[in-house]
C-alpha cells in the first residue's frame, strides 16, 4: 500500500486541480484497502483528514451546483443517510429502526446511496414498524452523480435533522453531510471496528453506541463533540419455563453474520466448535448464512471425528433473533468471534439467555466481556472454552439467564435510547468498563 504521505500529496494534487471525482474514487479504494487489510482491523478507525478530504470533494461538487445553506429548515423531518439496509441480518438496520422509533414527533424519511446498485429488500423495512417510514433509494448514478443526486435531494429537503449510518466507504454520504445542509447531523458509529469515513466530520455530533467505542474514540481517537445512544432492542419479553439442559444435554448456539465468524483471528470458528462438539456433549445450531465451502469442509471434519452430524445444525437467518432464541430450547448463546456481534448480545440479553463470550487476546474491539453483563460466562483459549462448557449446570446457567435479562433492562432497554435522543445533552448514562490489555504486537504480526 501507498505512504500515507504519497496519498496526502496525491489527493492535494486532485484538489488543486479540482478533480474532485477522483479524489472521490481514491478515498473510496483506500478504505475497502483497509477494511479488507487483516492488520488494521481493531488498529486503524478512521483518519480526519480522509474526512477533511471527502468535505472537501463534497464542496466542490456543492459549488458546481451552486448550492448553498438554507436559512430555514424542516425541523419535523429526519433524513438517514444509509448506504445499504437488509433484512434478517444486518445490526445497523435493526439500530436505525430503534433511532426511528425513539423520535416518534419527527417525521422519518430513509435515503439509501445504494452505492453498489444492488437490490435491497427496501420494502420489508415496514414490516416490523408501527409507524411506516417513507425509503428513497438513489437511482443507478456513477459516483460523482450518486454524490450530486444526494445533494441536491437534501438542498430541496431542507431536513432539521440529519443521521448518517453510512458504510465505511461511503464516500457520496459524507461528501453530502456539508455543514448547514441540516440544522444538526449526526454521525452514527457503527462501523466501529474498522477504519470508517465520517468518525472526525467536525461539524457533527458524534454518536457511538456501544461504551466500548465510546470510551475508544474519546480517550484513544480524540474525537471531540461525542454523545453514547445505546443499543436497544424492542422488549418481546424474557423466555419463561425453559428447563436447563433437558435430558442432560447441553444445546448452544450462535448468531450472527458470516464475517464476524470468518475475520482472521487467533481461534477460528469451525476450529472451537469441532472441539466443542468432540470435547462435550449436547448439539449446536449455527444461525445466519455460511459459505457454502467452510461449512461443508466443516461437515466433512465432523464426519472424520466420528460426530453424528445431526448435532450441528445450521439455521438460515430468522426475521426476528428475539423471538427464535426465545422459542428454541438453546442454553446457552455462544457470542460470535473472532469478532463480536453486539446488537444480537443485546437481543440475546433482552430474551434472557445466558452468554459465552471471548476476551479477545488481541484487542477489547474485537471480542470483550464488556459488552455483556458482569457475570456472564467468557473464555480466551480453546482449552477455556471446554472448561467452561463443561462445567455448567441447570442452576448456573439459570442463574445466568437472570443475569442476563436484567443487564438488558437496565442498560439496552428502548426508553434507555429514548432518554439519549430526547434529552438535552443528546446522550446517556455509559455502563461500567473493564481494564483489559492489548497485545498491539500480536495485532501487528498476525
Amino acid at each position: 500500500m501507498t505512504s500515507y504521505l504519497e496519498l496526502v500529496r496525491r489527493l492535494e494534487a486532485l484538489q488543486t486541480r479540482g478533480e474532485w471525482p477522483a479524489m472521490l474514487l481514491e478515498i473510496s479504494n483506500l478504505v475497502i484497502a483497509m477494511v479488507n487489510d487483516p492488520r488494521a482491523r481493531g488498529v486503524v478507525f478512521g483518519s480526519a483528514e480522509m474526512d477533511r478530504f471527502c468535505q472537501v470533494a463534497g464542496a466542490m461538487s456543492a459549488g458546481q451546483l451552486s448550492l448553498a445553506a438554507p436559512d430555514r429548515y424542516n425541523d419535523q423531518l429526519a433524513i438517514h443517510l444509509v448506504t445499504e439496509v437488509y433484512e434478517a441480518q444486518g445490526g445497523h438496520t435493526l439500530a436505525l429502526k430503534d433511532v426511528i422509533r425513539a423520535r416518534p414527533d419527527l417525521t422519518h424519511l430513509i435515503i439509501v446511496t445504494n452505492l453498489h446498485d444492488r437490490t435491497l429488500p427496501l420494502d420489508s423495512f415496514n414490516r416490523d414498524m408501527a409507524k411506516p417510514v417513507q425509503i428513497v433509494a438513489a437511482p443507478a448514478l456513477s459516483l460523482p452523480d450518486k454524490l450530486r443526486w444526494l445533494q441536491l435531494q437534501l438542498d430541496s429537503l431542507k431536513p432539521g435533522l440529519l443521521t448518517l449510518f453510512n458504510h465505511h466507504y461511503d464516500v457520496a454520504a459524507i461528501g453530502a453531510a456539508q455543514p448547514g445542509v441540516a440544522r444538526e447531523t449526526v454521525y452514527f458509529h457503527h462501523c466501529d471496528h474498522d477504519m470508517a469515513l465520517g468518525v472526525f466530520l467536525p461539524h457533527a455530533l458524534h454518536v457511538d453506541c456501544t461504551h466500548l467505542s465510546h470510551y475508544q474514540c474519546r480517550h484513544h481517537l480524540g474525537v471531540g463533540r461525542q454523545a453514547y445512544w445505546p443499543l436497544v432492542a424492542p422488549d418481546q419479553g424474557a423466555r419463561t419455563g425453559h428447563g436447563f439442559m433437558a435430558g442432560g444435554e447441553l444445546l448452544t448456539c450462535a448468531h450472527g453474520s458470516a464475517n464476524k465468524f470468518l475475520a482472521p483471528g487467533r481461534y477460528g470458528y469451525f476450529e472451537v466448535l469441532l472441539r466443542r462438539l468432540t470435547e462435550v456433549g449436547g448439539s449446536h445450531i449455527h444461525v445466519g448464512t455460511l459459505p457454502a465451502e467452510p461449512l461443508a469442509a466443516f461437515r466433512s471434519q465432523l464426519e472424520t471425528a466420528g460426530v453424528d452430524p445431526a448435532r450441528f445444525r445450521h439455521q438460515t437467518p430468522v426475521p426476528s433473533l428475539w423471538t427464535w432464541l426465545r422459542e428454541s430450547g438453546v442454553d446457552l448463546c455462544i457470542s460470535s468471534f473472532p469478532v463480536q456481534g453486539a446488537k444480537g448480545i443485546v437481543e440475546t440479553m433482552g430474551a434472557g439467555i445466558p452468554v459465552l463470550i471471548q476476551q479477545s487476546t488481541l484487542a477489547r474491539m474485537h471480542s470483550t466481556r464488556d459488552l455483556a453483563y458482569p457475570e456472564a460466562l467468557w473464555w480466551q483459549t480453546p482449552d477455556d472454552f471446554i472448561r467452561v462448557l463443561s462445567e455448567v449446570t441447570p442452576a448456573v446457567l439459570a442463574e445466568q439467564a437472570a443475569a442476563s435479562r436484567r443487564y438488558y433492562e437496565e442498560w439496552h432497554h428502548p426508553r434507555e435510547l429514548a432518554y439519549a435522543v430526547n434529552n438535552p445533552r443528546r446522550t446517556a448514562p455509559l455502563p461500567p468498563m473493564r481494564g483489559m490489555p492489548c497485545d498491539t504486537l500480536a495485532l501487528y504480526l498476525r
